[in-house]
């Protein structure tokens, strides 16, 4: 939220929900949603777009608990500044989600596309 045209001082885990070119950019473009490591409350109502991701999903991708806060979207272009281990071979993929996580984020997206006044485009590709 600082400076989202830029990247970061360090890496962060995000969850990729597509890439693709947009507006006619030559490049291509990651949407990514932000995850943060700040815990909820245990009995707190989630509000739309907040998809906790459990402690062993955590551990299995050797972080700790995140939630995924599908309500802040990144678009960034897919370039060695914003993704320093893009030409690695795993190309800085921690994880592959579940199929059955990976439908659950896309009925929280379809859920949020109603409320588009719930979400905040950032990033230098960011639409608008």
């Amino acid at each position: 939220m600082e400076d989202p045209v830029r990247p970061g001082p360090k890496e962060r885990i995000a969850y990729i929900a597509e890439v693709g070119r947009i507006r006619g950019n030559v490049h291509l473009t990651v949407m990514a949603l932000y995850t943060t490591t700040v815990p909820w409350e245990p009995d707190a109502r989630l509000p739309l777009g907040v998809v906790p991701v459990d402690h062993g999903t955590a551990q299995a991708m050797n972080q700790k608990g995140f939630v995924l806060d599908a309500r802040k979207v990144a678009f960034v272009p897919v370039t060695k500044a914003f993704f320093p281990r893009l030409e690695s071979q795993e190309k800085g993929i921690v994880h592959m989600a579940s199929s059955r996580f990976q439908n659950h984020v896309l009925n929280t997206l379809a859920k949020l596309a109603k409320r588009p006044d719930l979400v905040v485009g950032l990033g230098p590709d960011a639409p608008g």
